[in-house]
């Protein structure tokens, strides 16, 4: 990805400067994701057939979209084991099953189905957990099923999770996605100890191309983290949790600074007004975490990336928090990236050195933008 493929008005936003921002017009709060659209979906037991063997069974747990129009679904899911847990609920992985010819005897019949090779995951969001807690906790469930769908109207960005089916009942939402075989990112940096820096080159471009999607789209992740980027057949990289996402607020082009709308406008955006503080402790921005002041939500992000490769390249968080209370964090503030990677004996190139140390700027306004980002040279090495 390089300059020329941003259109004008999201490489104006890519390259705006924090100064420009907060000239241009007032802060304001986040916008509203569009409300999420859910499919109905039956839960039942089905005859299922195993094409390796011929076999066929009776299975449980077994769920497709019933459509109003009666028509058969374009697939079923059958929900295997518990993957991880939720504040919300679970997610579990899923058998990607295919009608039988002849298999469909409507929504409420029994209907016959096939094991096909495709697997999928499965949020399952408990509904009563969702009315009970919804407001009270920084992550929101129905936020994250809306900001996926927003993120996949125009198509799945290929380093963006995306969701495949959406689905509620009277007890759950299923958000359905593809299943990622290869686990964290954080795992694979947590057995190598570090990587070397083309293999972290790889997996920080795609971090950056999922950046760019969300940014393109006037999105903010505000919990970027290795814990958060999943692996596929250990070669695509996919951030995910969009539970804490938010909806910058831009520009009108009226003129008048207290309007605000969102990213279609094609203006600059707003800083936004403080929303307290999420994501991980060492990932988390001196501004959030500050809590204090508008921040800028591309700004944000492009912090806790700058934390991602520096995980990657070193093998250690640069810091526990990015507050002056931490030695590490000081020295860094100061320009001294560079010492610190030197005394931990983990020597990377002085072209890796300059743009961590621009990324983890502790002023916003000194902080590398996402344009400047993708075009430092380190990123831009074939």
């Amino acid at each position: 990805m390089n300059a020329s493929d941003l259109s004008l008005t999201h490489l104006q936003n890519t390259a705006a400067s924090h100064d420009e921002i907060l000239n241009f017009g007032r802060p304001a709060n986040p916008t509203n994701f569009p409300n999420p659209q859910f499919s109905a979906v039956t839960r039942v037991n089905a005859s299922v057939r195993n094409p390796a063997t011929g076999e066929t069974a009776v299975v449980t747990n077994v769920f497709y979209e019933v459509r109003p129009d009666g028509m058969p679904p374009s697939r079923a899911y059958w929900i295997g084991r518990t993957l991880r847990k939720a504040i919300f609920g679970c997610v579990r992985s899923c058998t990607v099953l295919r009608l039988r010819e002849g298999g469909w005897a409507g929504p409420h019949g029994n209907s016959f189905w096939e094991i096909t090779p495709e697997m999928a995951a499965v949020k399952i969001i408990d509904l009563r957990l969702v009315r009970e807690y919804r407001g009270r906790h920084i992550e929101d469930p129905i936020k994250e099923v809306a900001a996926m769908q927003f993120l996949c109207r125009n198509g799945a960005q290929p380093n963006v999770l995306p969701c495949w089916d959406l689905f509620r009942d009277e007890r759950y939402i299923y958000l359905c996605m593809p299943f990622c075989s290869s686990g964290e990112l954080f795992g694979f940096v947590e057995r190598s100890g570090r990587f070397e820096e083309p293999l972290a080159r790889f997996w920080f471009g795609q971090l950056l191309n999922a950046l760019y999607h969300m940014q393109k789209n006037g999105v903010c992740h505000r919990d970027l983290s290795l814990e958060n980027i999943l692996v596929d057949e250990n070669t695509k990289a996919l951030v995910i949790d969009l539970g804490m996402c938010i909806r910058i607020p831009y520009n009108s082009q009226s003129g008048n600074q207290d309007e605000v709308v969102d990213v279609s406008e094609g203006t600059l955006r707003k800083l936004i007004y403080p929303q307290g503080q999420c994501g991980k402790p060492n990932y988390i921005s001196p501004e959030i975490l500050e809590n204090a002041d508008p921040f800028d939500g591309f700004a944000v992000d492009v912090w806790a990336a700058g934390v991602v490769l520096f995980i990657m390249l070193v093998g250690l968080p640069p810091f526990e928090l990015a507050s002056r209370d931490d030695p590490r964090f000081r020295l860094i503030s100061r320009g001294g990236l560079h010492q610190l990677v030197e005394r931990w004996q983990r020597p990377i190139s002085p072209d890796a050195i300059d743009l961590l140390q621009n990324m983890l700027r502790e002023n916003p306004r000194d902080r590398l933008s996402l344009f400047q980002v993708m075009n430092h040279p380190w990123c831009r090495v074939e």
